[in-house]
């Protein structure tokens, strides 16, 4: 309880980020990698390793844009203040640990405090009044702010796709009387920023959850969620999994295990509408 208090404190969140527990968020994966980092390590240097692709790709190297950074744990931060003029780690919540990646590298890297949905502030403002229907709409038609400047050189969106519309139901009181509501809000998010993505000029990196696992310990597949649904992306150039939470993180019977995609120059099959698109399945297991 003491450590988690000391992580939150060294937040930098605005008012609606706390109040929707995006800020708890964040310091709970940090202590959870101080639990099992080992456990994430060749998550984490496989995107890394993508991110670094990506900046290979780039013909200019004026500024990269990291949206969700996070702690920066998966972002190669030092590689890339070394090939860009200027490194923007950006995400609802700036932590103590991002602020000390730009002090390492004084004029490359910069922590920018950035809403990629567009959408936390109206939904903090009217959380205790909006309705299922109305918050879901809400993360469909919203547009993050204009980004500073001129179009990134590199823009990655860093395993945050999953998580961009997810509502907490102890934060609006709609998605405790609208069972599911969490996951539609997520999906509206996520095709949102695709579209946002899709309009990016520079090189584009995703890296996204395609599911998640329930995972015994012999190895055997207990339970997977696909997470693509309606989200018309090609296939993943490449895929890992991310050894989430292994016993007894989340449960004493099973890992919960991500299954991670990554797409280097993005794009989707097709346009995204407004509301999702067709459904995709992305096939795997575990060995």
């Amino acid at each position: 309880m003491l450590g988690q208090f000391l992580a939150a404190a060294r937040l930098h969140s605005p008012l609606a980020a706390q109040q929707l527990g995006l800020a708890g968020e964040l310091t709970a994966i940090s202590l959870r990698h101080a639990r099992v980092g080992s456990a994430w390590a060749s998550h984490l240097a496989a995107s890394r390793e993508v991110i670094l692709e990506g900046a290979n790709r780039c013909s200019r190297h004026g500024w990269a844009l990291i949206i969700g950074a996070g702690d920066g744990r998966d972002v190669p931060v030092k590689e890339l203040a070394e090939r860009f003029e200027l490194t923007v780690l950006a995400d609802i919540v700036v932590s103590a640990a991002a602020r000390n990646l730009a002090r390492s590298n004084p004029g490359r890297v910069v922590c920018q405090p950035w809403d990629a949905t567009g959408a936390i502030a109206e939904l903090a403002r009217r959380r205790n009044t909006i309705s299922a229907s109305e918050a879901v709409s809400l993360f469909e038609q919203a547009k993050p702010e204009p980004l500073p400047g001129m179009e990134p050189d590199l823009v990655v969106s860093a395993n945050c796709l999953s998580q961009l519309g997810l509502i907490h139901s102890n934060a609006v009181p709609a998605a405790r009387a609208n069972p599911g509501l969490a996951e539609r809000c997520a999906q509206a998010a996520a095709c949102s920023h695709l579209r946002w993505m899709a309009q990016r000029s520079g090189t584009r990196v995703l890296i996204g959850d395609i599911a998640r696992l329930d995972v015994a310990p012999d190895g055997h597949l207990l339970r997977r969620e696909d997470w693509l649904q309606h989200l018309p992306l090609r296939p993943p150039d490449r895929v890992w999994r991310w050894n989430l939470a292994p016993i007894p993180e989340w449960s004493p019977d099973f890992h919960r295990v991500h299954e991670v995609g990554a797409w280097i120059e993005m794009s989707p099959v097709d346009p995204i509408p407004a509301g999702g698109g067709e459904r995709v399945r992305v096939d795997g297991r575990i060995s």
